[in-house]
């Protein structure tokens, strides 16, 4: 920017760089860039924490709320212990069977099971053969994929099919 002798500011000039284009409207257009790339990425890390803490979230809710009757073959079960993880890296031990089907996959049942009687309910399942399990839809739909990434699929109960 350059003064006049009155005090006032004229307008800034602008330089010409070789090649045709001015400095002064290629900053403005670095910054113009600038800004989109900070604000796209920042959008992107809430995008991801929001489908990450809600996700798990939403996915639990619906789970509960759809449970569908699957009956599978049991090829094995045995009481097992089992651990849960908070986001604060703080977990605890579980009692669980895990149990092996022929077309359902591995399937982990939590519910009602306690140290005392796991191994009472891996042996009536392995005993029974064919049985029906209440599985979440969302679940038993994806199970192949979250077998894939390590992620368990619960069973909320069981009958044996006669």
């Amino acid at each position: 920017m350059k003064w006049d002798r009155s005090g006032g500011r004229q307008k800034a000039t602008t330089m010409m760089i070789p090649g045709g284009t001015s400095t002064r409207s290629n900053v403005g257009a670095k910054r113009h860039r600038g800004n989109v790339l900070v604000i796209s990425m920042l959008s992107a890390m809430v995008l991801v924490t929001a489908l990450v803490l809600g996700g798990s979230w939403a996915w639990k809710a619906y789970e509960r709320a759809h449970v569908i009757s699957v009956t599978c073959t049991v090829t094995g079960a045995e009481g097992d212990i089992g651990s849960s993880t908070s986001g604060k890296g703080i977990g605890s031990s579980l009692d669980q069977v895990a149990i092996m089907t022929k077309k359902c996959g591995p399937l982990v049942l939590r519910r009602g099971v306690t140290t005392d009687n796991k191994d009472a309910i891996a042996v009536r399942l392995e005993a029974a053969g064919s049985t029906r399990f209440e599985i979440g839809e969302v679940s038993f739909r994806h199970r192949e994929a979250l077998v894939r990434v390590r992620e368990k699929v619960f069973v909320f109960g069981f009958s044996e099919e006669p």
